[in-house]
């Protein structure tokens, strides 16, 4: 029988069950993708909630505020989506930096020159009326991330430098410089410690309303969720990145531009990291301060990994991490845990997500060149 023979309902029927065979083939997909990121979080919980079981007399509480004490009050879960921010920034970030192969680690350093940037703009120009103060301070913290993630893209494309290595050199590099500007030239003299001046009213990012603790740098990086993904799965630019980092010689022998490619992605990658920065300090401290950053880009780094990614899945990941972080210094509060369990989960769920990231990569190479 011909598919001329077939009536409208068989057509119908056939339809829906090819759809249906298509969606399970999805799911299964889906679930292949993300059981061992799970496995990797649910190990951690455990082996976390364990460690507080030793040192705690109440876990129960501490694992309670851990987490839920970020959705008690409008405030707290205002500071939650501004802790998410930075995350969900670096973390899009570092997904066009993997996807074209290229390992961007220094993010932390890239996101410290978009702040200390954005905030000297801001300084140096402080009668500046707010709407082109707040664009020019976020432009110059994209284009200072940027230009400080080219420099190791080039060195990989052009003398097939590391970029592990040169990406975590650059961020030494980037502190200590950021370190000498706000100890000298920008340090406020009235403060104590290494910070800058405060910055004029006009560059503070708006409040978001019902939320007295978040601004719009939050809605800023909820929207480059979508924009990413569309320009990674929807346009040609972001096949020929993909292809790039699947097979580089195979990309270069169908036409693609594959070097350019890196070099593209190194730039979207340390442009978000800088902006992550500037949306901080124009949104968060309102000066920049030496050490403001609690690891946001190793952190950020395990986020990406763990979202297996994917910028949507980023946002879940960066929720997570950032409810980790807030909720660490709740729950040192409301019991005897201190805040630096955290960190030691965070690190093993980042030595867990590398592992399985690296052997997924080498799996990937061993097959291709099998074929």
């Amino acid at each position: 029988m011909t598919t001329t023979d077939l009536t409208a309902p068989d057509l119908a029927g056939a339809y829906q069950e090819s759809r249906g065979a298509a969606l399970a083939r999805r799911a299964r997909e889906t679930w292949a993708a993300s059981r061992r990121p799970l496995i990797a979080v649910v190990l951690t919980l455990v082996f976390g909630f364990l460690l507080v079981v030793v040192v705690s007399d109440n876990p129960v509480l501490a694992y309670q505020q851990l987490f839920l004490a970020n959705f008690a009050t409008p405030a707290n879960f205002g500071n939650l989506l501004m802790r998410t921010a930075p995350l969900l920034l670096i973390a899009v970030g570092i997904v066009f930096s993997f996807r074209a192969g290229i390992f961007n680690v220094g993010a932390e350093g890239q996101l410290y020159l978009g702040a200390i940037s954005a905030a000297a703009v801001a300084l140096s120009l402080p009668t500046l009326p707010a709407v082109p103060m707040i664009l020019l301070c976020l432009v110059a913290g994209m284009a200072a991330g940027a230009i400080l993630a080219w420099i190791p893209g080039q060195l990989k494309v052009r003398l097939n430098v590391d970029e592990v290595v040169t990406t975590l050199m650059l961020n030494f590099i980037a502190m200590l410089l950021t370190s000498y500007l706000v100890s000298k030239p920008l340090r406020d003299p009235t403060a104590y410690g290494a910070t800058s001046k405060p910055l004029p009213p006009q560059s503070f990012l708006p409040q978001i309303p019902g939320l007295p603790t978040a601004n719009v740098g939050f809605l800023v990086a909820l929207l480059m969720v979508p924009v990413a993904w569309l320009v990674l799965f929807r346009t040609p630019w972001g096949a020929n990145l993909r292809a790039a980092g699947s097979n580089l010689r195979f990309a270069e022998a169908v036409g693609v531009r594959a070097k350019r490619e890196i070099i593209r992605a190194m730039l979207v990658s340390g442009g978000l990291a800088g902006l992550a920065g500037a949306v901080y300090v124009l949104g968060t401290g309102h000066r920049f301060e030496q050490n403001f950053s609690p690891g946001f880009g190793l952190v950020a780094l395990t986020v990406a990994l763990l979202a297996r990614l994917h910028p949507v899945a980023v946002l879940l990941t960066s929720l997570f991490y950032a409810a980790m972080l807030n909720g660490a210094a709740y729950m040192q509060i409301a019991t005897d845990v201190p805040r630096s369990l955290v960190s030691l989960l965070t690190g093993l769920l980042v030595v867990l997500m590398t592992v399985e990231f690296r052997r997924r990569h080498r799996a990937r190479v061993q097959k291709e060149a099998g074929a």
